[in-house]
């Protein structure tokens, strides 16, 4: 039994693919970017009848069933087989951060300067503080997790970066998901789970999404957790 998570961002213009590195039994992915937060569901065992062959479109948030869709072939959510060899990076193509070069791995010496490996915190009370060096934005920012070990607990804490003034070196410059004292920098990870495929790879296997207007929205982020079961009748 195979289990994933993490963040991807949406194409829109056309179907998106997503390789995981497996065939997923499920798939539950939300629009963290929308209020409404968007939701689709899908199991494989949908795809025995047609009426929701593509899963479960949840469009908005209420106690009743009003915002929920069936998704029909062509709609929503489908196995993909991977091979395909990828000429041109696209959003339309991705595949997890930690299958790319440049992308896995922390990410704390990615900056201009030194290493990042301080948190300060300015505010008390508030999740606002600094690093001790420049970051670069382009895999540091809003959605990448951040390991530090706080001073005065001595605790390993886990965040995430909610938001960034210029490169995270002022005062006040990094917002992030809860209060953390100031501490040492232990981890930095990519912004996203998943990146463009690199022309001249190969796609791994995955998902197929049709979808572009609610969980395949043009630079709107999204949560998806898939996995497999242990077996299937």
């Amino acid at each position: 039994m195979r289990k994933v998570a993490g963040l991807y961002v949406g194409a829109g213009t056309s179907a998106m693919y997503i390789g995981l590195g497996f065939r997923p039994d499920w798939v539950k992915i939300r629009n963290i970017d929308q209020a409404a937060q968007e939701e689709v569901e899908w199991n494989i065992h949908m795809i025995r009848d047609t009426v929701a062959a593509e899963g479960i479109l949840r469009s908005t948030i209420g106690a009743d069933d009003t915002g929920l869709t069936v998704l029909t072939f062509g709609n929503g959510i489908e196995p993909y087989y991977g091979g395909d060899l990828i000429a041109t990076a696209s959003a339309n193509y991705v595949m997890p951060a930690n299958m790319v070069d440049g992308y896995r791995g922390n990410m704390a010496g990615k900056g201009s300067g030194d290493e990042v490996d301080t948190w300060t915190l300015d505010t008390a009370g508030t999740p606002s503080g600094h690093f001790n060096a420049p970051i670069n934005s382009t895999y540091v920012n809003e959605g990448s997790f951040i390991d530090i070990l706080e001073t005065s607990s001595g605790l390993l804490k886990r965040v995430a970066l909610t938001a960034l003034s210029n490169d995270g070196d002022a005062t006040d410059d990094v917002t992030i998901s809860h209060a953390v004292g100031s501490g040492k920098v232990r981890f930095i990870g990519y912004r996203y789970g998943f990146v463009n495929t690199p022309a001249g790879q190969k796609m791994p296997e995955g998902i197929k999404i049709s979808d572009t207007t609610y969980v395949n929205v043009s630079a709107q982020k999204c949560l998806i957790e898939a996995g497999t079961f242990d077996a299937n009748f």
